[in-house]
């Protein structure tokens, strides 16, 4: 299996969707959907769109 690899448009941490998905999606509503289109970062929380690319880096909003 090939990693997905992501790179946080706010603090410029590198890291795979399906950790990402792993660690910080938990307690949202639309994780049991699958892909939402939103990756949050685990380094700053930062959460953006990847849709139609792993390199988009549209804001939808800020956890922190």
């Amino acid at each position: 299996m090939g990693m997905n690899l992501l790179r946080c448009p706010k603090c410029g941490f590198q890291f795979d969707i399906k950790y990402s998905r792993a660690m910080m999606c938990g307690s949202c509503n639309l994780s049991i959907l699958g892909d939402c289109g939103y990756a949050i970062c685990p380094k700053c929380g930062y959460e953006f769109s990847v849709k139609s690319s792993f390199r988009s880096s549209t804001d939808r909003w800020s956890l922190g």
